[in-house]
């Protein structure tokens, strides 16, 4: 193999500024040494986490890149929550890697309960401290018991959930974590500053623990926003958009909007969800190969017949 020296050049800040009547652009540059590009291949490969849903490894290039914040964004009935058992349950019987599932959305005991229809005996990992739980669903109830609760003790609750997530992780030695869904910890909370805080909290703690994580949060529709509040997607690093469509069947959908990391496809994928959990099926609406050199091909001029 024959590598080929290159020099890099980083455009590290560019501002614009009006000066007198014309735009003046100072552009800051930072110009890297050459060296050996294959030398700069290795060092900036990125590992990566099996999703455990077949199909879904081939687009993210190997998997979700270790240590990703991924938020699943859908509707209901979308498979959301499918997609995050999925991901845990293959992660610790198939990659060996334990996760913990935290709840704010239903009960530990209704998620247990519908996993079971797919094989996926959670409670059975969970002796085994392969899978760990924590029920964050309280801070829904206290929430509707005290609208008018502050600013102060909504984040002292939560400081205090997410330390007990924190601890399990460690506990577990666990790689993986789900958190369905975000907007639970900001439920009945209105104030758009309060859940600015509320999912910062939240972002640190993600960071802190450095899991592979998917979160979930709901698309409202018609409003225009890929999440419920608008925030949740700024904490993350990669954003998939699942979706419910109605044609002359119904179809699952879901594209990769954002990966970091990641040369991805912006196409839609059919996916489907059997009996044994969710399956990609392939892409929707792509034209074939041959099709696109036809429509880019120079086209031949006709001779005349004399």
């Amino acid at each position: 193999m024959v590598s080929s020296r290159v020099s890099w050049l980083e455009v590290v800040a560019c501002r614009c500024y009006f000066y007198g009547s014309g735009l003046v652009t100072l552009v800051l540059l930072s110009v890297f040494p050459a060296f050996e590009r294959d030398i700069m291949a290795e060092s900036v490969a990125i590992e990566r986490v099996h999703t455990g849903i077949p199909g879904l490894d081939h687009v993210l290039e190997g998997g979700f890149p270790k240590g990703a914040r991924v938020l699943l964004a859908g509707g209901a009935g979308c498979g959301k929550t499918i997609c995050c058992g999925q991901y845990l349950y293959k992660g610790a019987t198939r990659y060996g890697e334990p996760g913990v599932y935290v709840s704010t959305e239903e009960p530990p005991q209704e998620f247990r309960a519908n996993m079971l229809r797919f094989g996926w005996d959670f409670k059975k990992l969970e002796a085994e401290r392969k899978i760990g739980m924590v029920d964050a669903v309280y801070q829904r109830v206290e929430t509707e018991i005290a609208e008018q609760e502050s600013l102060q003790s909504i984040l002292y609750n939560l400081r205090s959930k997410l330390s007990e997530v924190k601890i399990l992780v460690e506990q577990l030695g666990a790689t993986r974590l789900v958190v369905d869904s975000l907007p639970g910890f900001g439920f009945r909370v209105t104030d758009l500053n309060t859940l600015r805080e509320i999912f910062l909290e939240v972002g640190l703690l993600l960071k802190d623990v450095g899991c592979t994580t998917l979160m979930t949060t709901e698309i409202v529709e018609g409003s225009g926003l890929i999440s419920r509040y608008g925030i949740e997607e700024f904490l993350a690093t990669g954003v998939m958009v699942l979706s419910l469509v109605r044609q002359s069947s119904v179809i699952r959908k879901v594209y990769v909007r954002k990966m970091r990391g990641t040369s991805h496809s912006l196409n839609d994928f059919a996916f489907t969800i059997g009996r044994e959990g969710v399956e990609l099926k392939g892409p929707i609406g792509v034209r074939s190969v041959s099709r696109q050199r036809r429509l880019h091909s120079p086209r031949r001029k006709r001779r005349s017949r004399r």
